[in-house]
This record gives structure tokens, sequence and C-alpha cells, in this order.
């Protein structure tokens, strides 16, 4: 009962969150709509990845 609470807030949030980091939009809205919140990891990596490689691999991202 909870799942199918939770998965159209889901999908309305990975949507927004796609679009904030400029990701496809519509592959994380079905994640989100299937898997809920399990997939908050996933968005994340794969965020992460995403601005790795627009960035380089030879980027630093901590100078002290």
């Amino acid at each position: 009962m909870l799942l199918l609470l939770l998965s159209p807030l889901c999908s309305c949030w990975f949507y927004v969150m796609a679009k904030r980091a400029g990701l496809k939009s519509m592959p994380w809205v079905l994640a989100g709509a299937v898997v809920g919140p399990l997939a908050l990891p996933l968005f994340q990596n794969h965020k992460r990845l995403a601005l790795r490689k627009a960035l380089g691999h030879g980027f630093v991202w901590f100078r002290p």
C-alpha cells in the first residue's frame, strides 16, 4: 500500500532532479514509478558519473 502511494511522488521527484542535473528525465520517471525510492542510489551514482564525464577524469574536486 505504501509503495502505491510513494510511486507517483518518487516519479515527480526523479523528474525534477533529473532535469536539474541535466539528465534524461523519462528513464528516471519510470525508475521512480517502478521501484520508488530504491532507485535513489542508482540516480546519485549516475549523476556523479555524468558530471565526471562532462568535466573529465583529471578534474580535481578538492584542493587544500
